[in-house]
C-alpha cells in the first residue's frame, strides 16, 4: 500500500513538473476572440485571395493611431519574392482596415523567419481587444500549456514544446499539438503569464508526419522583439 502511494505521488509530481504554466481555461480563451483578426490578401492581379489570421498585441501607449498585428510571413508575401501582397484586415466586427506597413524578415528561409508585423492605418477604438505578449526564453526547453484560437477554432488542451526531432535553419523548432488546418496560419497561441492571458506565438502550419504536431513561431526576443518595440512606438506617435 505504501509502495502504491509512492507511485501515485511520483506520477502526480511528474505531471505537475511536465509544464511550467497552468492550462488555459476555455472560457478565458473564448473571451479573447475579438483579439483575432482576418488577414485578407489578393493573389497578384487576379480576383482570387487568401485568408489567414493575426492577433492584436498590446504595448506602447494606451492611446494609438494604429493597431499592431502579428501574423505569419507567408500570409502577406509571396514565397521566394520580396514583393508584398495587397492585403487588408477584417476585425472581429467585420470592419475593414487598410494596412500602412508590413515588416518581416527579408529571407523567410526557415520557420523562425515566418512572421510579420502589420501596422494598420487606424486604431480599432477597442484597446481591450489587444493581448499582452509572453516572451519565451530562447533556450527554454520546458513545455508550456497553451491554447490555439482562430475565428472558428479553439483548442485549449495543448502543449508547446521544443522539438528534439526536427531541425530548421540549424535550430530546434517549437511545436504544438493544438491541431492546424488551412486558414489558421497566424492564429494566436495563448498562455497564462502571471495570471493574465497572453499571446506567446502564432501558428505557422502543420508538420507532415509528426503525429498531428504543428510549427509555432514563438516570441523569444531577438529581431522580432526589437522590430515590435519600434512598431509599437510608431503606432503611438501622434495619437489623438
Amino acid at each position: 500500500m505504501f509502495r502504491i502511494g509512492l507511485c501515485v505521488l511520483f506520477l502526480v509530481t511528474s505531471a505537475a513538473q511536465a509544464t511550467d504554466s497552468l492550462p488555459v481555461p476555455r472560457d478565458l480563451a473564448e473571451n479573447a476572440s475579438a483579439s483575432v483578426v482576418d488577414v485578407i490578401c489578393r493573389v497578384g492581379v487576379t480576383n482570387r485571395g487568401s485568408r489567414s489570421r493575426g492577433v492584436l498585441v498590446a504595448g506602447g501607449s494606451h492611446e494609438r493611431r494604429s493597431e499592431v498585428i502579428i501574423t505569419t510571413g507567408h500570409g502577406v508575401r509571396y514565397y521566394n519574392s520580396a514583393d508584398p501582397r495587397q492585403c487588408w484586415i477584417l476585425d472581429a466586427s467585420g470592419q475593414q482596415h487598410d494596412i500602412i506597413s508590413v515588416i518581416r524578415p527579408q529571407g523567410m528561409n526557415s520557420s523562425f523567419d515566418d512572421w510579420a508585423i502589420i501596422l494598420t492605418e487606424d486604431d480599432f477604438a477597442h484597446p481591450e481587444w489587444r493581448l499582452p505578449i509572453a516572451w519565451m526564453a530562447a533556450d527554454q526547453t520546458t513545455p508550456r500549456h497553451v491554447a490555439l484560437l482562430g475565428r472558428d477554432h479553439l483548442s485549449t488542451d495543448c502543449t508547446l514544446t521544443q522539438s528534439d526531432r526536427l531541425m530548421d535553419g540549424g535550430e530546434l523548432v517549437r511545436l504544438h499539438d493544438c491541431g492546424s488546418r488551412h486558414g489558421l496560419s497566424g492564429a494566436p497561441i495563448l498562455t497564462l503569464e502571471e495570471g493574465r492571458l497572453s499571446v506567446i506565438g502564432v501558428n505557422a502550419g502543420r508538420v507532415t508526419g509528426f503525429d498531428g504536431q504543428s510549427i509555432a513561431v514563438v516570441f523569444d526576443g531577438g529581431l522580432i522583439a526589437a522590430t515590435l518595440e519600434g512598431t509599437l512606438l510608431r503606432a503611438s506617435e501622434g495619437a489623438r
